[in-house]
């Protein structure tokens, strides 16, 4: 006997699935919060990184500024160095760059003379000159005689020694364009040397002799 067909009823609609039907639409946050996967941005290293090329320029210009800057100031310590040199060397030559003693005190009086520093030059005399002339009276010499102590030093000769005292002649250029010969005579006494005595005379005649 044949089974009886099932014949499906034409006026029941079939049932569809909809996964959505029955259930309110869930927000971004909620799948969050419910641990949905996220998309996080990835940082790339390599958009900040300094490159091994770029460390090596900057390296290499640090490098460049400091040889700079240590060779300009070796330059300016040598020309300094240079200056100095020659400004002893001009001044002091006659004297010897190393002259000590007497010389120094000849030097420094001849210096003060050229400055117009007419009391610390007198100063430099011994207490026994200073009681023979006044400063008015060895100043109204300078006065006088003012081009003859403005003078540049050629040449010394070697201090010649005599006892406690010590003579040193000195040939010198004045501003009258005038060649002179100072004869300096100088003691020891309180521990120093002091101008005991000094007369200038031109040269080459020698007819012009002051005293001073």
């Amino acid at each position: 006997m044949d089974d009886p067909q099932i014949i499906p009823d034409p006026g029941l609609p079939e049932e569809s699935f909809d996964p959505g039907a029955g259930h309110e639409p869930v927000s971004p946050t909620e799948l969050i919060a419910a641990g949905a996967p996220q998309h996080v941005p990835q940082h790339d290293p390599a958009e900040n990184a300094v490159t091994p090329d770029g460390v090596n320029e900057e390296a290499a210009s640090r490098r460049r500024s400091f040889r700079h800057n240590l060779y300009l100031l070796l330059s300016l310590a040598l020309a300094a160095f240079i200056l100095t040199a020659w400004i002893l060397v001009r001044v002091d030559a006659p004297f010897g760059i190393f002259s000590t003693g007497p010389q120094e005190i000849v030097r420094a009086q001849l210096r003060a003379l050229d400055l117009g520093e007419l009391r610390p030059a007198y100063d430099m005399f011994s207490a026994r000159y200073r009681g023979e002339v006044s400063f008015d009276t060895w100043h109204e010499l300078f006065v006088t005689h003012w081009r003859m102590f403005h003078s540049d030093v050629v040449r010394s000769e070697t201090p010649a020694y005599s006892g406690p005292g010590v003579t040193l002649e000195i040939y010198l250029h004045g501003a009258d364009d005038k060649d002179y010969r100072a004869r300096f005579t100088l003691i020891r006494t309180d521990g120093r040397w002091w101008i005991d005595d000094v007369h200038w005379t031109e040269e080459p005649d020698k007819r012009d002799v002051s005293r001073t």
